[in-house]
């Protein structure tokens, strides 16, 4: 309207492209050990098997599905990010589009898949360390990557970025946080 003054709501300068870089990192390597881990089947099934916390008749479905779990949630977590960063773009440059799917929405739910995985890792990852095994972790991320602190502190470190991408989710509520929105000013 002619004579009102428009203002744009934003986030804390830092807070923004850090959370879509975190998003899509975390994303990329869930989705980089997920095809490793669906690439060689086999490798992952030994390597699931050298753990000695799984019945055999177990090992087959975990090493079929984790991989998939893997991918799922990395894809959504990267289409969250992409789709909060275009529609950053498109406002910025004045473009206003419904796309009718929320990137919030992806991101919560792969987040959600996220969390319990690194916890369940970690705990893994620490039973076998005091069990005293000396074997390959089979995260997918790295070749050869011994069970010890440093995989145990890389999930940990994982699981501490997640975990606070979720809460800004959360604090964000249904809107998306930060979004450059044009707001009418209270008269």
């Amino acid at each position: 309207m002619p004579g009102m003054k428009q203002a744009i709501r934003r986030i804390p300068a830092l807070e923004w492209p850090l959370r879509p870089i975190l998003g899509i990192g975390l994303g990329a390597a869930f989705l980089y050990a997920g095809v490793q881990k669906y690439l060689g089947p086999d490798d992952f099934a030994q390597a699931i098997l050298a753990y000695q916390l799984l019945p055999e008749a177990l090992v087959g479905l975990a090493a079929a599905g984790l991989p998939w779990l893997e991918l799922a949630a990395g894809l959504l977590l990267v289409l969250g990010f992409l789709m909060e960063t275009t529609d950053r773009l498109a406002v910025g440059f004045g473009l206003n589009f419904e796309t009718g799917l929320s990137g919030v929405m992806f991101r919560r739910s792969s987040l959600l898949l996220i969390l319990p995985q690194l916890g369940l890792f970690i705990l893994v990852l620490g039973i076998t360390m005091a069990r005293g095994l000396k074997i390959d972790c089979g995260c997918g991320l790295l070749a050869d990557r011994q069970v010890g602190p440093g995989a145990i502190l890389e999930d940990a470190l994982l699981f501490g970025a997640a975990g606070w991408l979720y809460w800004r989710e959360c604090q964000a509520g249904d809107r998306e946080e930060g979004s450059l929105i044009l707001v009418q000013p209270k008269s």
